[in-house]
């Protein structure tokens, strides 16, 4: 049993599936944001948005808003690659990361509704997080790549 836990795809294997546990969670959460939004609707409505903006403030912060959340693509791809250099042993923790910043956008549209009450502002966030969510989950292929390409690097394969 013990040289089953030490061998290395297992520890992997192991290390991915809780990573994946983890993204579904997140993607979870996105979810639920959709069931406030929709809570806060109905008990509210008609519901304009606790700020009570005029409409070119609402127009401006949506276009702001959309900017930070085209942003995170970038931000996202940076991250993995400088957490990524430092060690593969970094796996998890890139993939933690970059879920948080899918995430990111969906709260995004949150504030956005919160503010404005516009509900199909927050759901235009919802999707553009869970694309993010569905570019950047981690494969288990390319986790054994990547591990299989740095070990080849250095025995000198």
């Amino acid at each position: 049993m013990a040289a089953k836990l030490k061998d290395p795809n297992i520890q992997l294997k192991s290390r991915y599936l809780a990573v994946n546990f983890i993204g579904l969670a997140m993607i979870a959460a996105v979810f639920a944001y959709a069931g406030v939004v929709e809570f806060i609707k109905w008990q509210y409505a008609p519901f304009a948005g606790f700020a009570k903006l005029p409409p070119q403030t609402t127009t401006l912060l949506k276009y702001i808003f959309l900017t930070l959340a085209a942003a995170q693509y970038l931000v996202i791809k940076a991250v993995q690659k400088i957490i990524l250099a430092r060690s593969l042993d970094n796996l998890p923790q890139a993939a933690i990361v970059t879920f948080a910043l899918c995430e990111t956008a969906a709260l995004l549209g949150l504030v956005l509704f919160l503010l404005c009450g516009n509900a199909l502002d927050f759901y235009v966030f919802m999707v553009i997080s869970l694309g993010f969510f569905y570019l950047f989950f981690p494969k288990y292929d390319q986790w054994e790549e990547m591990v299989k390409a740095r070990r080849g690097a250095k025995t000198g394969r």
